[in-house]
């Protein structure tokens, strides 16, 4: 008996453990279950979300297409009633479509030494030739080397063109009385 009371604390004390053991053991399960309802919770919600935005894309495609295809449509009709048109007027292309009216146009603005004149040609709305007729005031060396300014004009057919160095003043007067021409020839 002498140890009978040793062996009863032992035993307690194992039990104590054991219900330690078994009670953490039972948390942690309930844990685990909670957190895999919760889980499950989150997948079930995304895979709605995911779902809802498959759907709204497939909408926004199909109205995208039906959108195209409207388009399509209104685009070809346009083109049938376009061909109808030009085919009621034969072929005929009149002024009124243009920009300017076709002719030759003269223009004047100030160079360096006095003020250059010009001569433009148009034609269906091209500028087609440029001429310098007069340009008493200014040095030759500079009006030659601004000639080269109409050069870059009839290929860019515009007016919006760099000016030669070396003869600013020549080119922009060139260019200048260009554009008075032009205003000439508007429709």
């Amino acid at each position: 008996m002498k140890y009978h009371s040793f062996y009863m604390r032992v035993l307690c004390l194992i039990l104590i453990i054991g219900a330690v053991l078994g009670y953490n053991f039972m948390q942690k399960n309930d844990t685990q279950a909670q957190e895999i309802t919760e889980l499950t919770d989150r997948v079930s919600a995304l895979e709605e979300q995911q779902q809802e935005m498959l759907t709204a894309l497939e909408d926004a495609a199909k109205a995208q297409e039906e959108a195209k295809a409207a388009a399509a449509n209104a685009s070809s009709k346009e083109t049938a009633g376009d061909i109808t048109a030009a085919d009621s007027s034969n072929a005929d292309t009149s002024d009124a479509d243009n920009v300017y009216k076709d002719g030759t146009y003269t223009g004047e603005a100030q160079g360096f030494g006095g003020t250059i004149q010009v001569q433009v040609t148009l034609a269906g709305d091209e500028i087609t030739d440029i001429q310098v007729t007069s340009a008493p005031g200014e040095d030759s060396a500079y009006l030659s080397q601004g000639e080269g300014v109409i050069s870059s004009i009839l290929s860019a057919q515009s007016t919006d063109v760099d000016t030669i160095s070396g003869a600013t003043f020549s080119s922009t007067g060139i260019i200048n009385a260009v554009v008075d021409a032009l205003g000439k020839a508007e429709n």
